[in-house]
């Protein structure tokens, strides 16, 4: 379930391709809505389906993620992530907390273009991971997640369509 811990890792603002994204909680505002995602795990893994609601209150981005039971699952996946911005260290930090249980602590420079990169700082299995997330168009994000810092080929992906 590690990949779909991952796959809400993803809770980082997105704009249109090759656009200048706005500094602090402004630039979180894209997330905010309802999206349909579907994650692919490892080689042989059956995708999975799953909705994400994003708000954004008082300075605090919160997602919500569903993964309703399918393929193996007999229970669905739940995940909190709360993203806010630490003026002060110039980036964005996270909070995460499912339910199987696991968490993490992660982190983002402020990012320009279409691409940004989150790095799992503190994790509950003590292993220090990244994300990357691009932003194709103003209702589709694509993620890759890996493992390791120094992983070439990720384990897991996620296509996002805003709802």
């Amino acid at each position: 379930m590690r990949f779909l811990a991952l796959f809400a890792f993803v809770a980082v603002a997105v704009a249109p391709a090759g656009a200048q994204t706005p500094g602090g909680m402004a630039a979180m505002q894209y997330y905010v809505g309802a999206w349909a995602c579907t994650a692919g795990g490892a080689p042989g893994e059956a995708p999975s389906n799953a909705t994400a609601t994003y708000v954004i209150e008082n300075g605090i981005l919160r997602d919500s993620v569903v993964v309703p039971p399918q393929g193996k699952m007999t229970a669905p996946y739940q995940l909190t992530i709360l993203t806010t911005f630490d003026a002060k260290n110039n980036r964005y930090v996270q909070t995460q907390l499912d339910n199987q249980p696991s968490w993490s602590v992660s982190f983002a420079k402020p990012f320009t273009g279409n691409t940004e990169e989150w790095v799992d700082n503190v994790t509950a299995d003590g292993k220090l991971g990244h994300v990357e997330v691009v932003r194709t168009d103003q209702n589709t994000f694509t993620i890759d997640g890996y493992s390791t810092m120094s992983q070439a080929k990720p384990d897991f992906n996620v296509t996002c369509h805003r709802s």
